[in-house]
């Protein structure tokens, strides 16, 4: 096994996925109100000329008309129809533009329904809601994604769209970073707990335009960070006696191993990536030994992955970092369990317990 500096050294290559923002607008229902009113019927006989058959005068419902025989009646009222204002006031099942929700749908929906102008239900139908879906987790050895929403009162929580995450492991931590800052989640308690200016923490970064990030806690307590800052790749130690991003390296981005026929088309769009030790879960399908025969390791050490538009890109950590077969996103098995999050809506991810997926 790699001694912690070369493995360093190894993970900068590997360990790059550059995010797209996968934001989506929401979708804005109303109904208008109009109205319709029921005309009362009215109902007319023409009188017949009786006398001129029967030489008697006619007769009408509403009374005779002399020589002439014409006859009509008064005005009948028929019944009201059921236009929108009728309907309100006669049977009204709800209040004409009120939206009303259901259960989730989808990985980012609710079930959602509008009442009509005529006071009726409208039919439930799927909407995207982003406030349902700040992020999702799925928990080791599970099987079903878990949705946490939005908290709009959680002083530290996002407030704008998120670029990279990172696992702390040790720590139990997730550092979630934007354009401009960084927001901590204890993964135990799912609570956000700090918050603040990115470039604080990261000075390195400070005037440049993060793309990507990706981390490893390849030798506890320490994590190795690496970051895409413009057309450089930052490599970082969390150094946990010290608590604090050590800066260890700067290279271009981004490097040969992103070159070949296995790779993202563009590395610069990938939308995210994570590293984790080890293939308990069996999602990397692919023969380490077969990827890097000149090393011949004994065993898959780690893999990192590069989430894509369409398809995920797993890689070898700690031997040749050489890329495995593409799998479709939609074929990759934590992406086929339910509740899974669209592959429009990943902007980060992370390793910690389990996979965590930032919108």
């Amino acid at each position: 096994m790699r001694s912690p500096a070369s493995l360093a050294l190894l993970l900068v290559a590997p360990l790059l996925a550059c995010f797209a923002d996968g934001g989506s607008t929401t979708v804005a229902t109303s109904a208008g109100l109009t109205t319709g009113s029921g005309e009362p019927g009215t109902t007319g006989t023409a009188g017949t000329s009786g006398a001129a058959s029967t030489g008697e005068a006619s007769t009408t419902q509403a009374g005779t008309e002399g020589s002439t025989g014409a006859s009509s009646t008064a005005p009948t009222t028929g019944t009201p129809s059921t236009g929108a204002a009728d309907n309100c006031e006669l049977a009204p099942e709800c209040a004409a533009g009120v939206v009303e929700d259901g259960e989730q749908c989808d990985s980012c929906g609710v079930q959602r329904r509008t009442c009509q102008a005529d006071c009726s239900w409208g039919p439930m139908a799927c909407e995207e809601d982003l406030e349902t879906c700040a992020y999702w987790r799925l928990p080791a050895g599970q099987g079903v994604w878990q949705r946490v929403a939005v908290e709009p009162g959680a002083a530290f929580a996002p407030k704008e769209a998120v670029v990279t995450a990172i696992a702390l492991a040790p720590q139990q931590q997730i550092f979630v970073l934007t354009a401009s800052s960084y927001h901590v989640l204890d993964a135990g308690t799912q609570q956000w707990v700090a918050a603040g200016n990115r470039d604080e923490v990261f000075p390195a970064l400070a005037g440049r335009t993060l793309r990507h990030g990706s981390s490893l806690t390849a030798y506890a307590p320490d994590t190795i960070v690496h970051l895409v800052a413009d057309a450089d790749v930052l490599a970082f130690t969390f150094v946990a006696d010290d608590k604090d991003f050590r800066l260890d390296l700067e290279v271009p981005c981004c490097g040969p191993h992103w070159v070949g026929v296995n790779t993202p088309p563009d590395p610069l769009l990938v939308r995210a990536g994570y590293g984790k030790l080890g293939n308990d879960e069996g999602w990397i399908p692919g023969d380490v030994q077969a990827l890097c025969p000149d090393q011949m390791p004994p065993e898959l050490f780690g893999y990192g992955l590069a989430i894509g538009d369409g398809f995920v890109y797993p890689y070898d950590v700690g031997y040749c970092a050489d890329f495995y077969s593409p799998i479709p996103y939609d074929e990759f098995p934590p992406f086929t369990y339910p509740g899974r999050p669209a592959n429009d809506l990943v902007a980060g991810a992370a390793w910690l317990d389990g996979l965590w997926i930032f919108r």
